[in-house]
């Protein structure tokens, strides 16, 4: 239930994400924000109309906005638990799962999440109970089963397409059983034993027809690309947002193929990248710490070791030609935790290069763009949904802040309260 209400803060973001505004006051009415202005000039009698809640000194911005989760996989630090779980639980065990997951992504400050993956009979459901109110959860977009060869990547939850034939079927079956949105497996990956990540999994006329497609129905295309020339077929055919963007060589024996020329052709493309860099961090901040085992590599990237930092290198030089970058940890795999959506930001400080206040921006208006419902949410600005997230300290000084919630409303409902959940 939305009630009508006044949020009090010593820091507000301005409506671009670049800078705090002092002592200001943010009025929800209906689920939307009315107003932004000085608490000196709120109107007299607001109290008698509106709740007044007065936050103190935290720092109030729009809500997260996470752009990759699985909402039915395991998550945690355990990749063979993780992968196993989604091999053989319940479609009942994966929906309690789910139910659990949206909670803890709520209270941690996301309001918006866009699913890439997952079983067609769990996820839309569960969507629509959110959306019924009947349970807690962040505003959804889901992908539904992700399109994919026979035995390709995440073929345990996808639909399987070979052809460019059946493919075109695949997403007109997503969209009629309520996708908001078709990702598609250029090429294969790490979470799926039978599946090659160094190898493309569609030729670029394939991933063209499904472009075609996609958007003659009015819906975003995304594809997960872990090697080199699945990204040059994706980048080709004009897939709206990369996936992880990883440059893989299709040969065992070598490391990365990056194409600078294929970059800059996805940056005037206005091509997106979803890094994932922020889960592969905590990964690498457990292991390091002694907390966790280290990862088995995959057989296809086992012979020729690639740094995080070698893919950092690629992922810098990218963002320099021009290609945004979109908040998305991959939840729901290892390290991959729903509490975690903040680890996003850190990872474009510490590791892309992003200043605090050009992650704070990544994290929330610019991947409501990305994401097509910049008109909705995304910032703190009269006319868009009050999704809002408080939390202590600065993040415009400490990113690390990112991870201290204290306060949450999603669609002008009160879900956290000085660090205690309301739902």
């Amino acid at each position: 239930m939305t009630e009508n209400a006044v949020f009090k803060a010593d820091r507000v973001a301005n409506p671009e994400v670049t800078a705090w505004l002092s002592n200001h006051a943010v009025i929800v009415e209906d689920g939307r924000i009315s107003d932004v202005l000085q608490q000196s000039a709120l109107p007299t009698g607001i109290s008698d109309t509106h709740e007044i809640h007065e936050l103190g000194d935290v720092s109030l911005m729009p809500g997260l906005i996470e752009a990759h989760a699985h909402m039915h996989t395991a998550a945690g630090p355990n990749p063979v638990y993780t992968q196993r779980a989604a091999f053989n639980d319940s479609k009942e065990f994966f929906i309690m799962r789910a139910v659990d997951h949206l909670r803890t992504a709520l209270l941690s400050g996301v309001t918006t999440m866009r699913d890439l993956g997952g079983p067609t009979d769990v996820v839309f459901p569960v969507r629509d109970a959110v959306r019924a109110g009947v349970i807690p959860g962040p505003r959804l977009q889901l992908a539904g089963a992700p399109i994919t060869t026979t035995s390709g990547h995440c073929w345990f939850f996808g639909a399987e397409a070979d052809t460019a034939e059946e493919v075109v079927r695949a997403i007109r079956a997503q969209v009629k059983l309520g996708a908001d949105l078709i990702k598609i497996m250029s090429t294969g990956g790490m979470f799926t034993p039978q599946a090659n990540p160094r190898s493309a999994q569609y030729p670029v006329e394939t991933l063209r027809a499904a472009v075609v497609e996609a958007e003659r129905l009015n819906v975003q295309i995304v594809s997960h690309c872990l090697a080199a020339d699945g990204v040059r077929n994706c980048v080709e055919a004009g897939i709206h947002t990369l996936i992880h963007a990883r440059w893989h060589d299709s040969d065992f024996g070598k490391g990365l193929a990056y194409d600078p020329d294929v970059a800059q052709m996805a940056a005037d493309k206005g091509i997106w990248a979803d890094p994932t860099t922020g889960h592969i961090m905590v990964g690498n901040v457990r292991i390091a710490a002694g907390d966790v085992p280290p990862r088995v590599p995959h057989w296809a990237v086992s012979a020729t070791t690639v740094t995080e930092e070698e893919h950092d290198i690629v992922l810098r030089d990218m963002r320099e030609r021009g290609v945004r970058f979109v908040t998305g940890l991959d939840m729901g795999m290892a390290h991959g935790e729903f509490d975690m959506s903040a680890a996003n930001a850190w990872s474009f400080v510490d590791l892309l290069g992003f200043t605090n206040w050009e992650a704070l921006a990544a994290s929330t208006v610019d991947t409501a763009e990305s994401l097509r419902i910049g008109s909705e949410t995304g910032a703190i600005q009269a006319g868009l949904s009050a999704d809002l997230l408080a939390v202590a300290g600065d993040p415009a000084d400490d990113i690390e802040d990112l991870f201290k919630p204290t306060d949450v409303v999603v669609q002008g409902r009160l879900v956290k309260r000085d660090g205690r959940a309301l739902v």
